[in-house]
């Protein structure tokens, strides 16, 4: 279930490039799944940490900590997007 929203995210990035920045859809997509493989490497040594320095039973709590964080980051970016689509341009005015 953790990875499910994947192709959504990817397909999110894509547009919003090729709606602002055409010629940079490219390396958008790429540190989009950059961004997946840095957070499954620092999930991976942040789970270890706490399992070594805390214990096992602390993962449940740490876990919703990194939760309550997620939606919130997600909050604030849909937030940014909706000022983003009233202030900035696509690229088609551009062009």
């Amino acid at each position: 279930m953790a990875f499910g929203n994947v192709a959504g995210l990817q397909l999110y990035v894509v547009s919003q490039a090729k709606a602002r920045v055409p010629h940079a859809v490219d390396v958008a997509s790429g540190l989009n799944i950059a961004a997946f493989n840095v957070g499954i490497a620092g999930g991976a040594g942040l789970g270890g940490l706490v399992v070594e320095r805390l214990g096992l039973m602390a993962t449940p709590w740490v876990g919703a900590l990194i939760v309550l964080a997620a939606w919130l980051l997600t909050a604030w970016s849909g937030r940014l997007d909706a000022v983003d689509d009233e202030s900035m341009p696509i690229a088609a005015d551009r062009i």
